[in-house]
């Protein structure tokens, strides 16, 4: 594992925003995969990480009502995936808990930094954003084996969505159980 020194967040508050945008494109890009990120514009900027099927494509509002604290956080996060190449229509789809998990993994992350210097724990920022790496560096590997099976290739992605399901019908009857167990005491 290493040692870990904490994550090297810059002092000025004013360059937080331009320096997790380049610390994003460095965890992307290290996984593998191409990563672009657009200008900021309007209070917004976006990213978009991408391997051979899946496309990660992430919108950042930056609110610099304080010029001198800005404040960055994930407005949209949509992933995408198709093989390259397939003929069969149904190639193509999305994950909405995907969606969800990467955008509260990049929220933690940003939450940490954008602390107060007090308390901030750089630590714990570094131990956040080595999360958010492995995530892409998993997803590379999904991007991997999806492209080398071709159209079955997809059920690496679609399988999260219905695992996903199938866990919160399981989360809910337990929470009728209890719900029941408890009325009865």
């Amino acid at each position: 594992m290493g040692i870990t020194f904490g994550e090297d967040i810059p002092l000025e508050r004013t360059q937080l925003p331009e320096w997790f945008m380049k610390r994003l494109l460095d965890w992307g890009t290290s996984a593998g995969m191409e990563a672009f990120n657009d200008p900021e514009r309007d209070g917004h900027s976006t990213v978009v990480l991408g391997g051979k099927v899946l496309v990660v494509d992430i919108d950042f509002s930056i609110n610099r009502t304080h010029p001198e604290k800005p404040v960055i956080d994930v407005a949209t996060c949509k992933t995408a995936y198709a093989i390259p190449n397939s003929t069969a229509t149904s190639s193509t789809g999305n994950s909405i808990s995907l969606d969800g998990f990467l955008a509260d993994a990049i929220r933690a992350f940003l939450n940490e930094v954008q602390k107060d210097d007090a308390e901030r724990d750089t630590v714990e920022a570094a131990r956040l954003g080595r999360l958010l790496s492995d995530h892409f560096a998993y997803l590379m590997k999904l991007d991997h084996l999806a492209l080398s099976e071709g159209d079955g290739g997809l059920r690496w992605f679609n399988f999260i969505d219905r695992m996903s399901l199938e866990v919160e019908k399981l989360a809910g009857s337990e929470a009728d159980a209890i719900g029941r167990c408890a009325n009865a005491l």
